[in-house]
């Protein structure tokens, strides 16, 4: 079997995100209201931000309808069983939840699908494949994602808003994994 098929049948037999996809795949209807350029901020700032009550369902929040961009340490990282990585950012005593969908599960129709892609793609050729293990890592980074706000469940080191940059759409090592 060659390496592409081998690669998508992994992802299929763990299956793609079903809870809020639209959203978490940037190809739900109000995907044109975000803002793509990046607004440089930090974790503490989005931490700081409000926990919506309920959780969003739709891009209710200004925090949901821009791209933002924040400058961390990723301390570890693994992909779940959605076939998402999940990158776990620390800033200044703050930890924030980052997400890389697989390609195979970011829709056709997917706002900025390519640069969605290319930020995992960028990630796992810099600092390999991930586990269904936590795995520490410490490289530095410049991340960019859309804001997202997750329902509290289990996620490790997540944002005491449960906020989220998910799907991520851009990042550049500064230092660590071949930077």
């Amino acid at each position: 079997m060659d390496r592409g098929r081998r690669n998508r049948c992994a992802v299929y037999e763990a299956g793609c995100n079903v809870r809020l996809r639209s959203l978490k795949m940037f190809s739900d209807p109000d995907r044109k209201l975000v803002n793509l350029h990046p607004k440089n901020t930090t974790v503490a700032a989005i931490d700081a931000l409000p926990q919506p009550h309920p959780t969003p369902k739709t891009r209710s929040t200004d925090f949901a309808r821009r791209g933002w961009r924040v400058t961390v340490q990723v301390t570890e990282f693994k992909v779940e069983g959605d076939s998402d990585i999940h990158l776990v950012l620390f800033d200044d005593a703050a930890d924030l939840i980052a997400e890389m969908p697989a390609a195979e599960c970011v829709p056709k129709k997917a706002r900025d699908r390519k640069a969605v892609i290319a930020a995992r793609k960028k990630f796992t050729s810099s600092c390999g494949q991930p586990t269904k293990k936590w795995q520490p890592l410490g490289a530095v980074v410049a991340i960019s994602g859309v804001g997202f706000f997750d329902i509290p469940h289990t996620q490790k080191s997540h944002a005491a808003n449960f906020a989220e940059l998910h799907p991520v759409t851009g990042i550049k090592f500064i230092s660590g994994c071949g930077a």
